[in-house]
């Protein structure tokens, strides 16, 4: 196995108060982020469950017209 510069650095690291604030929750989303964001995620839900009826339909040999 080759040694990498990646695990050179594979040490704990200190936070910078900018970092520290966002863990602890100083950048939040305003409710509009917040709207896209659950668009988003119903539809990428939408997208998969027509993807798993299409994959459904082709293996149990439909025509494939859905």
């Amino acid at each position: 196995m080759n040694n990498t510069d990646a695990s050179k650095n594979a040490g704990p690291k200190e936070l910078d108060t900018a970092q520290a604030d966002d863990v602890a929750g100083g950048n939040l989303c305003s409710a509009d982020e917040f709207k896209q964001l659950t668009a988003s995620l119903k539809e990428s839900y939408e997208n998969l469950v027509d993807f798993t009826s299409h994959v459904i339909d082709r293996v149990a040999g439909g025509s494939g017209n859905s």
